[in-house]
């Protein structure tokens, strides 16, 4: 017969092996996801639909037709994506690592994380115009120039993923 401690401490021990396999998981991921195989990640997420080895190619720009073999073969090993046996190529699982993890969404609409704050700032700059009127004094100006600061800087850099070449 079994207690209960025991049988919770078998639980918490699978759970923590669950969790481990994960995480060990999503490393093998990280540093396998690199340059042209992300790359062909990107035009897989961006391309969620079923896809041939050429499409592949020449969306990626590789230079031939076995290079997109040997990127895609790495990502079926990864779990990534999977075939089938007319040779098309589908997205299998969506993962956030490296580069990816400054993304939200998925398919065709991949969004920089930064987009949001930069519409919260906008948001917030006619909201403290309208609120709190600019002769309220110095406090007025400092927040208006923190949320144009905040504003600036979100749009930069939502700007600068978005043209970032993988």
């Amino acid at each position: 017969m079994h207690n209960y401690s025991t049988m919770t401490w078998g639980v918490e021990k699978k759970m923590d092996e669950t969790s481990h396999n994960n995480d060990s998981d999503t490393e093998k991921i990280a540093s396998e996801l690199k340059g042209k195989t992300l790359r062909t990640y990107w035009y897989m997420l961006g391309n969620p639909e079923e896809t041939s080895l050429r499409n592949i190619q020449r969306g990626v720009n590789l230079s031939s037709p076995s290079l997109a073999t040997y990127h895609l073969n790495k990502l079926v090993n990864l779990g990534l994506v999977r075939t089938d046996k007319y040779g098309s190529y589908y997205l299998e699982r969506d993962v956030k690592v490296g580069v990816l993890r400054l993304f939200v969404g998925s398919g065709r609409l991949l969004l920089p994380r930064y987009l949001f704050y930069a519409v919260f700032y906008i948001t917030l700059i006619p909201c403290s115009l309208l609120f709190l009127p600019l002769s309220a004094g110095p406090i007025s100006l400092l927040l208006l120039s923190v949320l144009g600061f905040g504003a600036i800087t979100s749009w930069l850099e939502s700007v600068r993923l978005w043209r970032m070449e993988i």
